[in-house]
């Protein structure tokens, strides 16, 4: 019942296919005789044209068209794993419509094992994925891209500025950690981060992040859906903006986050949305982020099967005795991808079932000094 939602992806995208190109070696929805096999697809791409809930992003529905041209274009990586595409997903009657046919198509893929990429249209799609993972009983880590924080009021209408509140008070409750990257300071509130703090929750500023990307890594790998906003790019490398500003993360620093998320061993969905191909007249804007997709998938061909996948007993484990928690902090570094967790106690009498939280080599320095990794404090927080 599904794929009567769907379109398929029209076929100037292949006319010109060269060999080694996207256009060439992905399966496709392109007729009623081709449909993309789920179950051998480790990333399934959805565009969703729809932008009619926010009418600061009109336009928005062009970008999957946009986006796919350029993306089709580029040369495929040695990569061991299949892509697909559905094509479109078709306008409902209403937004409200269309927002459900994106829920059902994202459970569908998901529970097929692959990672739904999800172009479109504005932002607040992204509140009917994360009601995908509500429906098959999940919680959810979600991470956000964004210069702004959209916790406008939840009693309007869904629109791309207060999706996040729709997804704070949306039940059941199934969101258990939200990460912010990106905002800009002089754009939020001060009573907004001082909510984050109160939920501990993560805000990571962009001077934050300016100076060393690699900083958004760890919050990356432990989440289970992450959202990329266009408008987290700064205005010379994205024009394609309706609220665009001259700061922001730059073309390398948006492609290597897109790498990061794809790396996540526990990534199962992410999306790219607010790009208006008709603000721009040279197609940039459309090539940066059919690059990023580009890096999402080396990101995902690269992954390693850590944690969750991995026994704690196969990671080389560090302990740090610290004085302000009177107790033990124990590290673990994988030896595969040199990456680094700490274990959170959240289980009283049987620690073989405490958790991990993904962090990085600077945590267990700072442990060492005998600080408290931030990290940490807000993961025991959540716990008591």
């Amino acid at each position: 019942m599904w794929k009567e939602f769907l379109s398929p992806v029209p076929h100037e995208f292949f006319a010109d296919q060269k060999p080694g190109s996207i256009a060439a070696g992905i399966d496709a929805f392109k007729d009623e005789f081709h449909f993309p096999n789920l179950l051998e697809s480790k990333i399934t791409i959805i565009g969703v044209p729809e932008d009619r809930s926010s009418p600061d992003q009109k336009g928005t529905s062009q970008a999957p068209k946009s986006i796919r041209k350029e993306f089709y274009k580029l040369v495929s990586g040695r990569w061991d794993i299949k892509i697909s595409d559905l094509g479109d997903i078709k306008p409902g009657r209403d937004f409200v419509d269309t927002m459900s046919a994106l829920e059902e198509i994202c459970i569908e893929v998901i529970k097929h094992n692959s990672i739904p990429v999800i172009l479109g249209g504005s932002s607040d799609l992204c509140f009917a994925m994360y009601r995908a993972f509500t429906r098959l009983e999940q919680n959810v880590n979600l991470t956000v891209f964004d210069s702004r924080i959209s916790l406008e009021s939840d009693e309007d209408t869904l629109n791309s500025k207060n999706f996040l509140s729709h997804i704070l008070t949306s039940k059941p409750y199934r969101l258990f950690n939200l990460s912010h990257v990106g905002h800009q300071a002089y754009y939020v509130a001060p009573k907004i981060i001082d909510l984050f703090e109160r939920m501990h929750f993560t805000t990571k500023r962009l001077g934050d992040i300016r100076n060393n990307i690699n900083l958004v890594e760890p919050y990356l790998r432990d989440s289970d859906m992450i959202v990329f906003s266009n408008h987290v790019i700064k205005m010379s490398d994205a024009r394609g903006q309706s609220n665009p500003t001259p700061n922001g993360l730059n073309g390398e620093e948006f492609c290597a986050s897109l790498r990061y998320a794809g790396m996540s061993d526990k990534l199962s969905a992410t999306g790219i949305f607010d790009f208006n191909p008709s603000l721009e007249n040279d197609s940039q804007n459309a090539q940066l982020l059919a690059q990023g997709i580009w890096y999402f998938i080396d990101g995902v061909d690269w992954r390693k099967g850590d944690y969750p996948f991995r026994s704690k007993s196969d990671y080389l484990k560090f302990t740090v005795l610290s004085d302000q928690l009177d107790q033990e902090i124990i590290f673990y570094k994988s030896p595969w991808s040199e990456r680094w967790w700490m274990e959170i106690p959240s289980h009283p009498k049987d620690s073989s079932k405490n958790s991990l939280i993904s962090c990085d080599l600077e945590d267990y320095h700072l442990a060492k000094k005998g600080e408290i990794p931030d990290r940490y404090w807000k993961a025991i927080q959540k716990i008591n």
